[in-house]
C-alpha cells in the first residue's frame, strides 16, 4: 500500500464487558451463593448452619497477597486481613484504626476516587493533595515538601491497575520518619488505597518505620501500615459490592477487627459475646456477609488467570500503542509483572494549542474511539476520579456539623485548595491522556480490532 493510500475504515465490532472479575462469573460462583443460600446463614459470624466463609476468605487473600509472582500460595504470613462489606468501608475503618481525625493531615494524590477523599473528611481531617508523575499517581519526590507536622497518614492511589513507585514512596517515608522521632514526633503512616489495583505487583521494601520484608517485589497493598481493596463489581475480582483491610502489625488488625464490628475486640477465644468482649471505641458495622465472603473466595481463585490475560492483551495493545509513536503513560515497574493490565491510557502528542484547544482535542479523541466501542475517557473529564471535578472538595462543603472545615483544630485548612491549577504536573497529564479499557477476556481478533481501530485514528489523534 502507498503510503499516501488511505487506510481502509475498521468494521465495527463488540468487546467483552468491562468488568475484569464478573466476565468470568460461572457455575462456581453459583454453587457458592447456593451453598450460603441452603445453609441459610448469611451473616459473617453465625447462622443455623455457618460455613465460615468470611474468615475463610480472610485466610485465603492473606495468603494470596503473600504469594510470589508465579509461585503458589504460602501456607503461613504475617499478614492480617479484616473483610468489610465495601472498599469505601475499609478506607474509613482504616483511618479510624490509624488514629486519623481533627487537626490531622493526610496527604492523598489528586487522581484517586471519591472514596479516597470522603473518607479523610469523614473522619474530620484534611486532605493535602500532592502532584503526580508520569505514572498519573503519587509522585515520591513530591511528598517532601507535603509533610508538616500535623500529617498523619500518606495515601497512594494505585490507579486503573497502573502502580506508583510505592518502593521509592517508602524510603521517603522511613527517611522522613527517623527525621521526625528525632525531632520527638509521631511516625507517618502509609495507607495505600489499592481498589483498583488488587493483584498488581511492584518492587521495594515495605515498611514505614523499618523494613518489614526483603527487598524484592510484592503485592501492592503489603508496602504500608495497611492496605485496602474492593471488590466492588468494576475490579479485578468482585463479589458485587465489598472490602479488604490488611495489615501486619497485629495492634493494628486487633484494632481494625474491633471497630468494623460495633468496636469490640475478640480477645477471649472463645469470645462471650459475639461481638467481643473489650470495647475499643465507637465502631461501625462494616462486616461483609457469608455470600459476599463465598463469591470472594471463588474469585480469589480466580486471580491471577484473570490478572494474566489482562497483562498479556495490555502489553500487546501497549506496545501497538508506543509503534504508533504515541506514549503510554508511565509504568513504576513494567516486569516481575507489575501493574494489572486493567487500562491502557497513552498521551496525545504535545502540542501549541491553549488549553481550551487540548481540552477539546482529548474530548474528540475519546469520543472517536468509543465509536467503536472501545470505552474510552478523556482522563480530564474522569468524573470524580479527578480532583478539580469534586465539587464538594473544592468549595469544601461541609458535612452536618461543619466539620472538618469550621472545627478549630482544622484552621490550617484555609493554606490547601483543590481548584484546578493545585496540582501542575497532574493537571497537565490528564489533559493530554486518553484511555481505553482492556477487558479480561480479550481474544486474539479482538485484540487485533482494538489495534487496527487505533491505527486508522492515528492521525487523527495526533492533530
Amino acid at each position: 500500500m502507498r503510503p499516501d493510500t488511505p487506510l481502509p475504515r475498521p468494521p465495527k465490532f463488540e468487546l467483552p464487558p468491562e468488568f475484569p472479575g464478573a466476565a468470568w462469573y460461572g457455575e462456581e460462583e453459583l454453587a457458592a451463593a447456593r451453598r450460603v443460600i441452603l445453609n441459610r446463614s448469611p451473616f459473617r459470624y453465625y447462622g443455623p448452619a455457618f460455613g465460615g466463609e468470611v474468615a475463610a476468605f480472610e485466610r485465603e487473600f492473606a495468603r494470596f497477597l503473600a504469594s510470589p509472582h508465579g509461585g503458589p500460595w504460602p501456607e503461613e504470613t504475617d499478614l492480617r486481613v479484616t473483610a468489610v462489606n465495601s472498599g469505601t468501608g475499609a478506607l474509613e475503618v482504616a483511618l479510624d484504626a490509624l488514629g486519623v481525625g481533627c487537626g490531622d493531615e493526610v496527604i492523598v494524590q489528586g487522581f484517586m476516587w471519591i472514596a479516597s477523599i470522603s473518607a479523610i473528611i469523614r473522619n474530620r481531617a484534611i486532605p493535602v493533595l500532592a502532584d503526580s508523575d508520569d505514572t498519573l499517581n503519587l509522585d515520591p519526590e513530591a511528598l517532601r515538601a507535603k509533610i508538616t507536622p500535623r500529617t498523619k497518614v500518606i495515601m497512594p492511589v494505585p490507579m486503573l491497575g497502573g502502580c506508583a513507585r510505592i518502593g521509592r514512596i517508602m524510603e521517603v517515608v522511613r527517611e522522613v520518619n527517623a527525621e521526625r522521632a528525632a525531632a520527638g514526633l509521631p511516625p507517618v503512616r502509609v495507607l495505600e488505597d489499592c481498589a483498583q489495583s488488587l493483584g498488581a505487583h511492584a518492587r521495594g521494601v515495605p515498611g514505614s518505620t523499618a523494613p518489614a520484608a526483603p527487598d524484592g517485589v510484592h503485592r501492592v497493598g503489603t508496602f504500608g501500615d495497611i492496605g485496602i481493596f474492593s471488590l466492588q463489581i468494576n475490579k479485578n475480582i468482585t463479589a458485587g459490592e465489598g472490602g479488604m483491610v490488611v495489615t501486619r502489625d497485629p495492634d493494628l488488625a486487633r484494632r481494625v477487627e474491633a471497630l468494623h464490628n460495633v468496636g469490640y475486640a475478640k480477645d477471649a477465644v472463645p469470645a462471650q459475646n459475639w461481638y467481643g468482649d473489650d470495647p475499643l471505641g465507637w465502631g461501625q458495622g462494616r462486616r461483609m456477609t457469608e455470600l459476599q465472603g463465598a463469591l470472594a473466595r471463588v474469585q480469589l481463585g480466580r486471580a491471577d488467570t484473570i490478572l494474566a490475560a489482562m497483562r498479556a492483551s495490555h502489553d500487546r495493545i501497549e506496545a501497538h500503542v508506543r509503534g504508533l509513536g504515541l506514549a503510554p503513560r508511565g509504568r513504576a515497574d513494567a516486569e516481575n509483572p507489575g501493574d494489572t493490565g486493567y487500562y491502557c491510557c497513552f498521551r496525545l502528542p504535545d502540542t501549541d494549542a491553549d488549553d481550551a484547544a487540548r481540552v477539546a482535542r482529548g474530548r474528540a479523541a475519546a469520543a472517536l474511539l468509543n465509536e467503536w466501542g472501545l470505552r474510552a475517557w478523556f482522563m480530564h473529564d474522569f468524573e470524580v476520579h479527578v480532583y478539580y471535578n469534586i465539587q464538594p472538595l473544592v468549595e469544601k462543603w461541609p458535612m452536618n456539623n461543619g466539620c472538618p472545615w469550621e472545627c478549630p483544630r482544622n484552621a490550617f485548612h484555609t493554606l490547601h485548595g483543590y481548584a484546578r491549577g493545585t496540582l501542575p504536573r497532574l493537571d497537565d497529564g490528564l489533559v493530554s491522556t486518553v484511555g481505553i479499557n482492556i477487558p479480561s477476556c480479550l481474544t486474539p481478533e479482538q485484540e487485533q480490532s482494538i489495534m487496527d481501530v487505533l491505527t486508522y485514528l492515528r492521525g487523527t489523534l495526533g492533530e
